[in-house]
């Protein structure tokens, strides 16, 4: 059996090559702008690290060689994507809509190919889908990933098609629960399978630990927990001042506005940029609420302090630049807008 420096020295141009893409749009923006980040860097190690941890494992050198080459080449690919995606982020007009429909067709391309090269990953304990009944049995390991791969091939087509709809905000949650039933479906199967090996007497009842199954469950309960808290956390008050008004967030960092600076108040029933492309750039946004900087083909540059609840907003010009503002509902935007009128003409 090879050895890890045996295998190492026979794909010692993949490894070169492999981290120099990693690095290169680091190299880029450096050249260009003379911006310097660790980022690349992490990402160099974290490349590094996964092809020393995937060779530690005896069983992968002697891995198929496709299958092998998703640890190649995977963090490189990545790399010049997000690099892609920091290219477009630095350039204003409506790139922002490339940038939401660019990531969903990146992640989705990504299940795409790791699925199709599913079927190819011999069984080892680093690579695929590492599930107890999969590792333990190599005939439940092969239709899993045969099985996996189908599942995966398909979440990443449909996870692509997001890219149609990246603007809605239900395609959020849409692209959340394919990732999620993209992870749990080939675990389901593996387990039905054991199921059926034992229906058959292929195999004997194997005796699951109390701890494994508390642990399991912590687990599933704990990432339900955090991504319900994700969707769905945060909140903001607007408290008013003699001489200025602050937006008390919780979630991002708080807003506070001299009620001198302001140049002009205006109610609007819909927000008059809904319709037009943009996102976020820089700030926090869930189903709840949006906050922060963000730009869009109507206002430009601006920032904004919105729930998502409301279509009504409050726009205010401040020393040149756009601030949107609303309520839970509209009831409370408008007493948002008298309340600011009043004290600014006062």
């Amino acid at each position: 059996m090879k050895s890890m420096k045996t295998t190492l020295m026979e794909n010692k141009w993949k490894v070169v090559l492999s981290s120099l893409l990693v690095m290169l749009p680091a190299l880029s923006q450096w050249i260009m702008k003379g911006n310097v980040s660790l980022y690349p860097a992490a990402l160099l190690a974290t490349h590094w690290f996964c092809l020393g941890v995937t060779l530690l494992d005896h069983k992968n050198r002697e891995q198929s060689p496709k299958a092998l080459g998703l640890i190649f080449w995977l963090v490189p690919a990545g790399s010049m994507f997000f690099g892609m995606i920091s290219v477009l982020m630095d350039n204003r007009g409506n790139k922002y809509a490339a940038v939401s429909a660019l990531m969903y067709f990146g992640f989705g391309l990504i299940f795409l190919v790791c699925g199709n090269y599913f079927p190819k990953i011999k069984q080892n304990r680093t690579l695929g889908i590492k599930i107890k009944w999969a590792l333990e049995n190599e005939e439940n390991w092969n239709a899993t990933h045969r099985f996996g791969g189908k599942v995966w091939v398909l979440g990443g087509l449909l996870s692509m098609g997001c890219a149609l709809f990246s603007e809605a905000a239900v395609t959020v949650i849409v692209f959340f629960f394919l990732v999620l039933l993209t992870a749990i479906v080939p675990c389901a199967y593996s387990y039905w399978f054991y199921r059926k090996q034992l229906a058959e007497g292929k195999l004997e009842k194997q005796r699951v630990k109390p701890r494994s199954v508390f642990l399991t469950m912590a687990l599933v309960l704990g990432v339900t927990a955090f991504i319900i808290w994700t969707l769905f956390s945060g909140d903001m008050e607007i408290v008013y001042g003699e001489d200025s008004f602050t937006v008390e967030a919780v979630g991002w960092t708080d807003l506070t506005v001299n009620y001198a600076d302001i140049e002009s108040v205006e109610y609007q029933p819909q927000d008059p940029s809904a319709a037009g492309s943009g996102g976020r750039t820089n700030g926090f946004g869930n189903l709840k609420l949006s906050m922060g900087s963000f730009f869009n083909e109507f206002y430009g540059d601006y920032t904004r302090y919105t729930y998502e609840s409301c279509d009504s907003c409050v726009v205010l010009t401040v020393n040149g630049e756009t601030v949107v503002l609303n309520g839970p509902e509209d009831e409370a935007t408008r007493e948002i807008f008298e309340t600011l009128a009043e004290r600014w003409q006062g």
